[in-house]
């Protein structure tokens, strides 16, 4: 069934990129190794999906994919490498193939493909306004938004839809953010997509975008372009520069936002400082470090890396302005 009770799948495996034609044993069997080591990694965090006929795939001239990984045929490939992705494939619920109009065609950045399935299916949801992402075997160079035509079969109307193809586990990152805009996130949905967005921050439960000088769509798309910096970068920026505060502030700086902890003025205050600091599951966080909106009003507090929280940063503080 679909994973989150009822939601659509995220994530399908396309089976119309296992394409091993050309590639030596050795070079095929590091492939399928890489490829399982994602669909292992992605299936820990969320369900994954593939077409019920996903062995069926042609791989080669006249090669099914069943016939290589289950029969051990030419393109040769491992046998632990066969054998481990056929194991992590049948663990793969199927998606639901009963939807109206789902194409039988398709063609990725121009790239005609028949008997796509999942892709098909991903460009279907998509079209819902449901973005699901694919992954794809390795050999290719399938990265990113990529548009994917097609023809409704239900409607006979023609579309073009971008669709997010990954090979690797973190690149689910980007596909998360990119969500944000594309399906318009409300903000009663906004901290669930972060936690998926951005996992290693900690969102305290009493933010507020309402806490903020403006609407939640004035605000959103800079709090996800914020998180993401900080996410990415903080942590390294401290460990480069030693957590010298101005070198950091510097070197977060090249990424367009204006980041920085508070002055001596304000930390020379004990009751001003003490606004900075966040209850979360018990126990007391500084956040101290803060990203500005706009010289004069809005700001997002966030932590240090705390080993606490698993070395997570803590993002502890909506707000207009706290006193300085």
């Amino acid at each position: 069934m679909p994973a989150g009770g009822g939601e659509p799948y995220r994530i399908v495996v396309d089976e119309s990129s296992f394409d091993f034609r050309g590639l030596a044993e050795e070079r095929l069997t590091d492939l399928l190794d890489d490829f399982s080591d994602t669909l292992e990694e992605l299936s820990e965090q969320q369900a994954v999906a593939v077409s019920p006929l996903w062995m069926e795939v042609d791989c080669a001239d006249d090669r099914e994919l069943y016939d290589v990984l289950y029969e051990g045929e030419t393109p040769r490939a491992g046998r632990d490498a066969r054998l481990r992705m056929i194991r992590l494939m049948d663990r793969c619920p199927t998606w639901d193939t009963d939807v109206p109009g789902l194409p039988d065609h398709v063609e990725v950045a121009g790239d005609g493909r028949d008997l796509a399935w999942s892709l098909c299916y991903a460009w279907w949801r998509t079209r819902q306004r449901h973005h699901v992402a694919c992954l794809v075997f390795p050999a290719g160079d399938r990265r990113g938004w990529l548009p994917v035509s097609a023809i409704d079969g239900a409607t006979g109307e023609a579309a073009t839809e971008e669709v997010f193809h990954l090979v690797e586990a973190p690149a689910l990152s980007e596909f998360w953010r990119s969500l944000f805009e594309r399906e318009n996130v409300t903000e009663q949905d906004f901290f669930d997509r972060a936690r998926q967005s951005f996992p290693q921050l900690v969102f305290a439960d009493s933010l507020s975008f309402r806490k903020f000088d403006g609407t939640y769509a004035e605000m959103r798309d800079w709090v996800v372009r914020l998180l993401s910096v900080v996410h990415d970068h903080f942590a390294d920026a401290l460990a480069l520069h030693s957590g010298q505060p101005y070198q950091v502030q510097a070197e977060l700086g090249r990424f367009g936002l204006d980041l920085s902890p508070e002055s001596p003025n304000t930390r020379s205050k004990p009751s001003i400082m003490k606004q900075r600091d966040v209850d979360h599951e018990g126990e007391t966080y500084r956040c101290e470090w803060h990203g500005k909106k706009e010289r004069h009003r809005n700001r997002v507090h966030f932590s240090l890396p705390q080993p606490r929280l698993g070395d997570r940063i803590l993002i502890g503080i909506f707000v207009d302005h706290l006193d300085t």
